[in-house]
């Protein structure tokens, strides 16, 4: 690393922005972010205010140009700021379709486990994938019986003969090589063959038809066969929460059932009602609804799927699901940010680095953050040499958990932390009698906003197995997902504001058992790093940010959670997910309390003020019980 010596170098900052979801321009959130807290040509307090552009000075990329800024007021050190932007969005590609509608799935399966309030989305969502099923396998089998030439029920009965003579082949093999256990099984399923052709006769022979109703096996095929197909399909893709959801896509399907059949029965009095039932079931083959209807659903998911769900649920569809080519993605995702992250530490240049992170990119920031720590921790100067603050914090009690962290502890821990940051800076500045130049972690500050963390457990944790659940004959429940957190938590896989504190361990550091030392263990990240967390509060879904919350219950309650407005005066907004910067809200623009609180959070004057009296106007926990 560079050396950084405090006492003689100018002081600078720097502040890394990480945009979020969607087809996201380079250096276009970072401008929105400096006019939010910096230079806005319309506030008054900006006045004087300058910026200039200039390329990495590696050089390597002139597209994510550096912006510097003079020296900021009231900064008691003459401090200057380069901010700096995470640029993630080229590594995402283009996301396809199916991968989007296949992480749709996956969600569904999990169940309306989300937070409060969001539940209703869950349903809505799955409802309609169900009755996308349903349309699929309408318009399927409807290509098929139109190439096929033939009654519909051959659709029905040439599969099943195809199955059923490979089953009676397969049992005389088994009996042939006398694998007893097999012969059993096929037998089984050669009986229940045996009974549904049985069955197919019966019916044939007493449910005949005529001229305007067919007989039992083609009404059969006609009107039930794509539901069965669709069933099928919604249960492989969305385990039995999809067969939940499929109910009540079956509720809403005979609601319309039930209008069509009053339609028709207008339309055509003369027509007896029993040809109009037949006909009204609007997934049935013989109904004149089904085509129309099939593709005014899969339509409308490909109008939703162009304008929203490809350009901003893919990327969180490639981030968050485990297939093997999102795997590679966000791996090179995380490379990216991390040599971003220490290339900042490198330069020599910076005694503080600012984290802000909007939307998804506060998942992408929180994996960076975890990620260089860990690399780093284990070659930041020895405990010893890092004062009074260190060891204060490292000997506290406060745990994630607790929600009744006082103002006071939460005012500590960021003094403290503060001072530990600048301890850790000027330790790592000395040498060292073995010629080894210690790391340093100079991030002081992880700014989130309308962070999709808020929905951790229902995005990043995945409960118990299939198989269990299927063992213990019940579904997935919000407290399997809490319980995955919890172990991921006491693995240090997931660090939390303040460090979970296990065994013996203080809250900082382990003893190493091979050196008998005491150092810094990777889950002490938020033990260091103040997380300050702004969102809009949800009301009704849509007015507010349904995407952003609070996360101190979830990631630990020393996170200042800031409910924020656009108006001094309070009250709500269609959709402020990308509001967090906006200074053109009227009527209260760049004094609008999303932007005070945006500007005293990253406080770039550094006057060891505005940071800490944040927490007085941060959320009562206990207004979050239940989260």
């Amino acid at each position: 690393m560079a050396e950084f010596d405090p006492a003689t170098a100018r002081k600078r900052t720097a502040i890394l922005v990480v945009h979020g979801i969607g087809s996201q321009r380079a250096l276009e959130t970072v401008r929105g972010v400096i006019r939010g807290v910096w230079l806005d040509e319309k506030n008054p307090a900006d006045k004087g205010k300058r910026i200039w552009t200039h390329p990495e000075r590696d050089g390597s990329d002139i597209d994510l140009a550096v912006m510097t800024t003079n020296t900021v007021p009231d900064s008691p050190d003459g401090r200057l700021v380069d901010f700096h932007e995470l640029y993630w969005a080229h590594l995402m590609s283009e996301t396809k379709a199916v991968a989007v509608l296949l992480w749709l799935y996956e969600l569904v399966r999990k169940g309306p486990i989300m937070k409060l309030g969001m539940n209703g989305l869950w349903w809505a969502a799955a409802i309609f994938l169900c009755l996308m099923n349903l349309s699929f396998a309408v318009l399927v089998l409807q290509g098929i019986l139109l190439f096929s030439g033939n009654v519909a029920q051959i659709m029905l009965v040439a599969p099943f003969l195809l199955l059923f003579a490979s089953l009676i082949v397969g049992l005389v093999v088994a009996a042939k090589w006398k694998a007893f256990r097999l012969i059993k099984l096929l037998a089984l399923f050669c009986v229940i063959g045996i009974v549904v052709i049985a069955t197919y006769f019966i019916v044939e022979k007493f449910f005949p038809g005529d001229r305007n109703v067919p007989d039992g096996a083609e009404l059969f095929t006609l009107v039930a066969l794509p539901t069965l197909i669709a069933l099928l399909a919604s249960f492989m893709l969305m385990g039995r929460q999809g067969l939940r959801a499929f109910c009540r896509a079956l509720v809403i399907s005979v609601v319309v059932f039930g209008i069509f059949v009053g339609t028709d029965r207008y339309w055509h009095p003369d027509t007896s009602l029993a040809v109009t039932m037949v006909k009204a079931w609007v997934w049935g083959l013989n109904s004149p609804w089904s085509v129309a209807a099939a593709s005014a659903v899969i339509g409308l998911y490909l109008i939703v799927n162009a304008a929203f769900l490809q350009p901003y649920l893919g990327d969180a569809a490639r981030y968050f699901r485990n297939s093997p080519a999102n795997v590679a993605v966000r791996r090179a995702i995380r490379k990216e940010a991390v040599d971003r992250l220490a290339n900042l530490h490198a330069s020599g240049q910076y005694d503080r680095v600012v984290v802000v992170a909007h939307s998804l990119g506060t998942v992408v920031a929180y994996d960076m953050l975890r990620a260089y720590f860990s690399r780093v921790c284990n070659e930041l100067p020895p405990v010893e040499e890092l004062g009074a603050d260190f060891d204060a914090i490292d000997s506290a009690t406060w745990q994630p958990e607790d929600a009744k962290a006082t103002i006071e502890d939460k005012k500590a821990l960021r003094i403290k932390a503060r001072a530990t940051i600048a301890s850790i800076a000027a330790a790592a500045a000395k040498p060292t009698p073995q010629q080894q130049t210690p790391k340093s972690w100079l991030v002081t500050d992880f700014v989130t906003l309308g962070s999709a963390l808020t929905h951790a457990y229902f995005l990043m944790c995945l409960g118990k197995t299939a198989a269990d659940l299927k063992a213990e004959g019940r579904l997935n429940t919000e407290q399997d997902l809490k319980d995955d957190f919890a172990r991921r938590v006491g693995e240090r896989e997931f660090p939390t504001c303040p460090p979970k504190r296990l065994d013996r361990d203080g809250l900082l550091t382990f003893t190493n058992p091979k050196t008998h030392r005491k150092q810094i263990h990777n889950g002490a990240l938020f033990g260091l790093t103040r997380w300050s967390n702004i969102y809009f509060p949800r009301r009704q879904l849509f007015w507010g940010d349904a995407i952003g919350g609070a996360l101190s219950p979830i990631f630990g309650y020393h996170i200042v959670d800031l409910a924020v407005s656009t108006r001094k005066a309070g009250g709500d907004d269609f959709f402020t997910h990308t509001a967090y910067w906006d200074v053109r809200r009227a009527p209260d623009t760049c004094q609008a309390p999303h932007i005070v609180t945006l500007r005293n959070a990253i406080d770039l004057a550094e006057n060891a003020t505005a940071a800490i009296d944040l927490v007085d106007d941060g959320d009562d926990p206990s207004t979050h019980e239940g989260n």
